[in-house]
């Protein structure tokens, strides 16, 4: 490689110019990859912030809704009307239960199919249960009681909400299998004159997973949201809920309402927003192979664009370099192509130096190339012709003996019409054979010709010999070498009848073969062919073999139609193939190339 560049002047230029361009290229995109290194983690940040700041409002809207439905059950007059009803008043309190649920409860419940249960107890001992019917999946258990929960005697009296939330066991589907659900618990305590009321709300906290889980922060982040003690209150992973934080995200709970930072200690970044009126926090945690992924992206993606930008100036590079040696290289090109066989290219002679100087000469050899060339053409030419036109005058005399004989024959015993049919077709046949002005003629009248032939062997063998003729009528324009058929038929009748004497009956088909080709097919019934013979013959026809040797042919034949065919339209499928079944049916196939026009092969 170092010796063709030393050598090359364009080689040279195009080195040296693809050095400089790479260096160029290769300094502007590592400083784009370090700039962009440094702006990921500020757009990591800004992009998280954004979606949690949306995942926040929702989040925010969510609890709002169910905290002001809250507040307005706890201070409806139904409420108050229901904890006050004295203990053993059963009626009074199923009339302002109903009075709750369908006043209040069953208007809100219908656009939030989140709200599971809601617990009405009053210090008298009344205690009126709303089970979601919305909500198939999770059934408040029938032996529930709030007076049984823990933090029933703890619940402070201080006019507040309290907020709970566990992965309650007191749900469980319409079998009644228990079914862990992560579940936010509002409850509160009302004093209304000598009576205590109690309100309880139980809400599905899947409804904010659902929105968790549509913050999309990298292949494998997660978001989980912690109240102001640091415990979990929805997380992927249900069994994290009600459980304290890591240590790590301690910095989540004593810094700002929103922020981020990263931990070395586990190699991620966090993302965190303050969800108001709870004080609880969205925490978002992006694991750094994520971001690492980002900037290898990055990089990847600059060192491709590095390569393609190398390899384009490259190529204006070298086309720099090949205007300078332009006619040198269209000189190479010239003589390549000339190697190729490619004899009819010139080179451009362009001013009046040593390069033009050579081009001219190049020029004239190929001129004087090519004149030899054409000279040979024609002559081979020339030769193939008087072949074809040799080989198409063997033509076998043998059946014209016969039909002189009986014309003679029939002129001595009486007049007949049958003289004038046969000789009309005698002369038919003759005046088709004789004419060598045109090697191609249409399959019709080669066709024609084999009636002729026809007639005449049934004046001369009657019913002894019997004849079936079947055209494809789509072939009649088509084009075929001349007397190709009736030397098959002559073949049968000769080998056949003439040797036996015994009936025989010879069967003639042209068609089309996959619309490409023609397919003629004669077939006979008489005593086949030696199987010895017959292979000889197949291996003939199977054999490349030059001109002077079928000149040699003395008679029409297989042999002397294949060759014709193969010399003529120099075709892998063209030719004449022959088989014999074992009853002694004999088929021989010509195939040929199917043509309207006529055709000419050199």
């Amino acid at each position: 490689m170092f010796h063709k560049i030393s050598n090359s002047l364009q080689w040279k230029m195009i080195v040296l110019i693809s050095l400089i361009i790479a260096a160029v290229i290769s300094a502007i995109g590592s400083f784009s990859y370090y700039t962009s290194m440094k702006a990921i983690d500020s757009d990591v940040v800004r992009f998280s912030n954004q979606i949690l700041t949306q995942a926040n409002f929702n989040l925010s809207r969510y609890i709002d809704d169910n905290e002001r439905f809250f507040e307005r059950v706890g201070h409806s007059s139904e409420f108050r009307d229901w904890s006050m009803v004295n203990q053993g008043e059963d009626y009074p309190v199923y009339k302002n239960y109903r009075l709750l649920e369908t006043n209040l409860i069953e208007p809100f419940i219908l656009y939030h199919p989140e709200m599971l249960s809601i617990v009405f107890y009053s210090s008298n001992g009344h205690e009126s249960i709303y089970r979601n019917p919305l909500t198939q999946n999770y059934v408040l258990n029938w032996g529930y009681s709030m007076k049984n929960q823990d933090w029933f005697q703890a619940l402070p009296f201080s006019g507040q909400v309290t907020r709970l939330v566990a992965l309650s066991s007191h749900y469980a589907d319409q079998s009644g299998t228990a079914i862990p659900n992560p579940v936010l618990t509002y409850v509160q305590k009302y004093s209304f004159g000598t009576n205590t009321g109690y309100l309880q709300f139980d809400i599905s906290l899947e409804s904010t997973q659902a929105i968790l889980d549509a913050i999309q922060l990298g292949a494998n982040g997660s978001t989980f949201i912690v109240d102001g003690g640091g415990r979990i209150v929805s997380s992927p992973d249900y069994s994290q809920i009600g459980t304290q934080a890591q240590e790590l995200l301690e910095p989540v709970l004593r810094s700002s309402r929103s922020g981020s930072y990263y931990l070395e200690e586990t190699k991620q970044m966090v993302v965190y927003q303050t969800v108001p009126s709870t004080g609880w926090r969205i925490v978002s945690i992006i694991p750094y192979s994520d971001l690492a992924g980002s900037i290898r992206s990055i990089r990847s993606w600059t060192t491709l664009m590095t390569l393609v930008g190398i390899i384009l100036a490259s190529l204006l590079v070298s086309l720099v370099a090949a205007s300078i040696t332009k006619r040198l290289k269209e000189l190479r090109k010239t003589i390549g192509k000339t190697r190729m066989g490619r004899l009819d290219i010139r080179v451009a002679v362009k001013g009046s130096d040593e390069v033009a100087e050579l081009g001219a000469a190049y020029n004239l050899l190929l001129d004087r190339i090519d004149v030899s060339i054409t000279q040979l053409a024609e002559s081979r030419i020339v030769q193939q012709q008087a072949i074809l036109s040799a080989l198409q005058a063997q033509i076998n005399s043998h059946f014209l003996f016969n039909a002189l004989e009986s014309i003679n024959s029939m002129a001595n015993l009486a007049r007949h019409k049958g003289i004038q049919d046969t000789t009309l077709a005698l002369s038919n046949m003759l005046r088709y054979t004789s004419n060598y002005q045109h090697a191609l003629v249409r399959l019709e009248d080669e066709m024609q010709h084999l009636h002729d032939y026809i007639h005449i062997m049934r004046i001369l063998y009657r019913d002894d010999v019997q004849f079936h003729v079947e055209q494809d009528e789509t072939l009649r324009e088509c084009r075929c070498l001349k007397a190709i058929v009736q030397p098959f038929v002559e073949n049968s009748i000769k080998h056949g009848y003439e040797t036996t004497a015994e009936p025989m009956m010879i069967s003639i088909t042209a068609k089309r073969d996959a619309d490409a080709y023609v397919c003629i097919e004669i077939a006979d019934n008489g005593r086949g062919i030696d199987p010895d013979k017959l292979k000889e013959l197949q291996v003939a026809l199977g054999l490349e073999r030059p001109a002077q040797e079928f000149m040699q042919l003395s008679r029409i034949g297989v042999l002397n139609v294949h060759y014709r065919l193969k010399t003529f339209y120099k075709d892998l499928h063209s030719g004449v193939s022959i088989s014999c079944s074992a009853a002694g049916e004999t088929r021989i196939l010509i195939k040929f190339p199917y043509y309207t026009k006529d055709v000419i092969s050199l």
